[in-house]
């Protein structure tokens, strides 16, 4: 069981640190092409706005992958950073499923995807409570 919780945790973290950081460099590409959103018909300013936010969210995204690889220790260990990485994961999971019922069904990938982000944060959740190591409260250097 460990092993699974590691393989859905470091797969969970290393997906938000890849998406993150490459969707800060390819937003323009990644847009119209996975989210088949066309940037050409936008006005400029709307394009520019759009691409702006997407840009922040994406590094919001790198940034909650890199704050949980950097607390892992202390997030397997079952401290207070535990407590706020599966709040993380279930307040993402709780907003794709609140679009599927407000914004209607999504493709079949996003929901797997949610499939996926709920067993990591239940993974995470009931793993045992272990011995930190390193400082700042578990954290890895």
């Amino acid at each position: 069981m460990a092993l699974l919780r590691k393989l859905f945790f470091y797969g969970y973290v290393f997906m938000f640190i890849c998406v993150g950081a490459s969707g800060i460099f390819i937003a323009s590409w990644e847009l119209p092409h996975i989210f088949h959103l066309p940037l050409d018909t936008l006005t400029p300013e709307v394009r520019a706005t759009m691409l702006t936010q997407y840009r922040f969210l994406k590094s919001a995204e790198l940034s909650y992958g890199l704050f949980a690889f950097c607390f892992r220790d202390a997030i397997f260990a079952g401290q207070w950073v535990r407590k706020l990485f599966v709040a993380a994961v279930f307040l993402g999971v709780f907003a794709r499923v609140l679009s599927v019922f407000v914004d209607g069904m999504p493709g079949w990938i996003w929901l797997a995807f949610a499939g996926m982000e709920a067993i990591t944060g239940i993974l995470i959740w009931t793993a045992p409570v272990s011995a930190p190591s390193g400082t700042l409260a578990g954290a890895s250097r």
